[in-house]
């Protein structure tokens, strides 16, 4: 099987190296992120430079991991009952990466187009994740034809 990471990975590890790494820990009792970090703990291990080991500097990371988690989490109810409620802040780029406010992003050009960029590269994640089932084949064609309106 040949391994490659998704466009932006951020990894220094090659591809081939952590996929082996990975179908391994599968074939000897199932691959889970707990049996992954712990097979990279040796200094030798090939993903061991992957993580964090400095606990205070983990710590922290993990904090923010934390906060961003929390204003993932946050929604907002429309005031028309019948919507759904929708994320209250979302993750551009104006200057730096932050969480923006969803109402801002609509009524500001360049954000509201980030907005629909990544909600254009979500799509098309779910229809390569989920390319094999059949049963979905008209939804695929749908968001062909919204992408090719969109661009």
């Amino acid at each position: 099987m040949q391994y490659s990471y998704k466009p932006g990975a951020q990894l220094k590890t090659p591809a081939e190296v952590a996929g082996q790494v990975c179908q391994e820990l599968e074939e000897s009792g199932g691959l889970t992120a707990k049996r992954l970090l712990d097979a990279s703990r040796p200094v030798d291990a090939p993903l061991h430079d992957e993580f964090e080991w400095d606990n205070s500097e983990a710590a922290e990371k993990y904090r923010e991991y934390q906060a961003a988690h929390i204003i993932r989490r946050i929604i907002v109810r429309p005031e028309q009952v019948e919507k759904e409620p929708v994320r209250a802040f979302v993750n551009v780029t104006d200057n730096v990466r932050s969480y923006r406010s969803l109402d801002v992003v609509l009524q500001t050009t360049n954000l509201r187009e980030q907005l629909l960029g990544q909600a254009l590269k979500d799509l098309r994640a779910f229809e390569q994740k989920y390319s094999t089932l059949s049963e979905l084949a008209e939804v695929f064609n749908a968001i062909h034809q919204f992408q090719d309106t969109a661009t």
